[in-house]
């Protein structure tokens, strides 16, 4: 039975359905109904379309073992396709999730149960991430020297522990500069959580992100002049592999059975965040990094206390000696502050007890409990 409040499920519906999902999300999901469109063309010479029509009418014409069966081997075709063109398992596993929503939402609906019975996906690999070095660090950004905002990037990035995605959305009314240390609030809809967080960075990326912040409007992107955000993921992308060329070496190794470089933007993000963890534990390193950690709703802390534990962690975060010195000397100048004020206290708090002390003995002369000839020595 038809009613007039149904519509056609189809391919521009869903991609409608989705519109107002993260860039990133929309990319991912269009780029596996591609990936299932080619294997559909390839193996049986018909679209996606045809396919999704014939297993509607193998559910309805045929027994729920038998549609099942049909359901779940196309799929397994599709995984075992995917393997073979040279796909890593762990993106299969991601991909499949997406095709399987598509399928879901076209009416193919599969059961988690059935998924983990019917179909065997590769175990992926697992590989021990390379860990930044400083002196790498170093060597990424003198090697951007004639392009400041290149370098503010990525000193933010490791300062900070933010995606390079959240880091290209930002804007210069994101940025508060009344505190000890710049902090930015990212905006929900540009966080893969979908939750709005704050983060500061560090006083050695201030110096470049200062001149930047003064030479643009309140709505303007500050780390690239581009209309177009996945644009400007691509080129900051492209600029660092760009470099890694350049500098050979360790920056343009890749991991066995993988194009994957070992140095990566994320590799700025992990370095904050082992820094983070070694220094504060994982909450707050999650916190920063807009993770969802271990009852993260019970563990809060004012900005304060924030920024107090943001400073502690500076010094391991700064990429060069004269900026680690800087704060040093700046930490030193603060302790010899406390310690004059304390004393200052001090030297009040004795003035005052010899004062009050004076007075009790004043008044015990007067009630006689002391004679007058004798001087008590305070």
């Amino acid at each position: 039975m038809n009613s007039f409040l149904s519509t056609a499920r189809t391919k521009e519906t869903y991609l409608k359905k989705i519109s107002s999902e993260p860039n990133n999300t929309i990319r991912n999901r269009v780029n596996a109904i591609k990936s299932f469109e080619k294997f559909t063309h390839e193996k049986y010479d018909k679209h996606i379309d045809d396919i999704i029509s014939e297993l509607k009418i193998v559910k309805e014409k045929t027994s729920t073992d038998q549609y099942e069966e049909t359901l779940y081997d196309l799929l397994q075709h599709w995984i075992n396709w995917r393997l073979d063109s040279g796909t890593k398992a762990s993106t299969v596993i991601v991909v499949f999730s997406c095709v399987r929503s598509y399928l879901y939402y076209r009416g193919i609906k599969t059961d988690q149960q059935d998924v983990k019975q019917y179909l065997t996906f590769k175990k992926p690999a697992m590989r021990e991430d390379h860990p930044l070095s400083l002196e790498e660090y170093r060597t990424i950004i003198n090697g951007f020297g004639n392009h400041p905002r290149r370098q503010s990037i990525y000193l933010v990035q490791g300062s900070s522990g933010m995606r390079i995605g959240e880091i290209l959305c930002l804007k210069k009314k994101d940025f508060d500069c009344s505190q000890k240390r710049i902090k930015i609030t990212i905006p929900a809809e540009f966080t893969k959580t979908h939750q709005s967080r704050s983060v500061f960075i560090s006083q050695e990326s201030e110096i470049i992100v200062r001149k930047i912040l003064d030479s643009i409007i309140d709505d303007s992107y500050v780390f690239h002049s581009s209309k177009d955000i996945d644009n400007a993921r691509i080129n900051e992308q492209s600029a660092l592999v760009r470099l890694g060329r350049k500098l050979g070496g360790i920056f343009t190794e890749t991991y066995p059975s993988s194009n994957t470089r070992k140095i990566t933007s994320h590799s700025f993000r992990a370095y904050f965040f082992t820094k983070a963890v070694r220094m504060h534990g994982e909450n707050f390193a999650h916190r920063f990094t807009g993770h969802r950690g271990y009852l993260m709703q019970y563990d809060r802390i004012t900005d304060d206390e924030r920024l107090d534990m943001y400073l502690k962690l500076e010094p391991e975060l700064v990429v060069f000696d004269q900026s680690k010195n800087n704060l040093e000397i700046s930490r030193l100048k603060q302790d010899n502050t406390s310690i004059i004020a304390l004393r200052e206290e001090v030297e009040k708090l004795k003035v005052e007890r010899i004062k009050r002390d004076k007075e009790i003995l004043e008044q015990f002369r007067k009630e006689n409990r002391i004679p007058h000839d004798q001087q008590p020595q305070i």
